[in-house]
């Protein structure tokens, strides 16, 4: 009892130290969480594009010989079979992530930070690389909240300071997925946090514009959803629309 009574006294004051701390402590915090989530989404990131560029060769290869269809098969047979492996073992990789981090943020459940990184991480690279119908969205938010709490655990924060550094990994994670630093702080504030606080906005602000430093640094300024040019759908409706104005306009 009265361990958890000293417990309990021990959290109070690292919960009020963290509500009179000042504004740079937060926003060195933020941007160590942004250095290390824009390297974890950087290379999820990194990753995805070259696996999904070895993909369409694969599926290039068709054309000239049909055994790649069975290899085509025998790796998607794979990639089901690791990402059942991973999910049975950690149920809390399923799906976007997003419902796990909020749930997380209102105390419902406790992750398990490194379980789910390193597991969403693979999951999320196999099935998004290979093709199938999903995005990096979802998985790049609960990446970055799940690096966001492992800071805290190293740095043995209190929960309040704890949920502070998820709520700035999940925007670190948004803003390095898709270069986007103001989106992801207001996606957090609005979508998985809900309640407005300085010291949230402040250290999400920090981590954003981080990470997103991060994955310049890594990218540059090549446009994050790349459409081809030379797309024949595409082509036909500029050319109709080219018409379209010279005739009514």
């Amino acid at each position: 009892m009265s361990v958890q009574t000293e417990k309990g006294v021990s959290n109070t004051k690292k919960e009020f130290a963290f509500t009179s701390s000042s504004i740079i402590l937060q926003v060195s915090r933020g941007i160590l969480v942004g250095i290390i989530v824009g390297a974890i989404v950087g290379s999820f990131r990194f990753l995805i594009e070259k696996g999904f560029h070895i993909v369409q060769y694969f599926y290039q290869q068709v054309h000239d010989s049909m055994i790649w269809v069975a290899f085509i098969l025998l790796f998607y047979a794979c990639v089901i079979w690791i990402s059942a492996k991973l999910t049975l073992s950690e149920k809390n990789i399923k799906g976007s992530g997003i419902p796990q981090v909020e749930a997380e943020l209102k105390g419902l459940i406790s992750l398990s930070w490194w379980s789910v990184l390193w597991k969403k991480y693979i999951l999320g690279v196999l099935a998004i690389a290979s093709g199938l119908m999903l995005g990096r969205e979802g998985p790049s938010i609960q990446l970055g909240a799940m690096g966001g709490k492992g800071i805290a655990k190293h740095l043995h924060l209190s929960s309040v300071e704890e949920r502070s550094l998820i709520a700035s990994g999940a925007a670190a994670g948004l803003a390095a997925a898709f270069n986007a630093p103001i989106a992801g702080l207001l996606f957090v504030i609005e979508e998985v946090y809900h309640h407005f606080s300085r010291f949230f906005w402040v250290s999400s602000l920090a981590a954003s514009l981080t990470a997103n430093f991060v994955s310049l640094m890594i990218f540059g300024m090549t446009p994050v959803l790349n459409m081809p040019d030379n797309i024949p759908l595409a082509l036909f409706v500029v050319r109709n629309l080219s018409w379209f104005f010279r005739i009514f306009i």
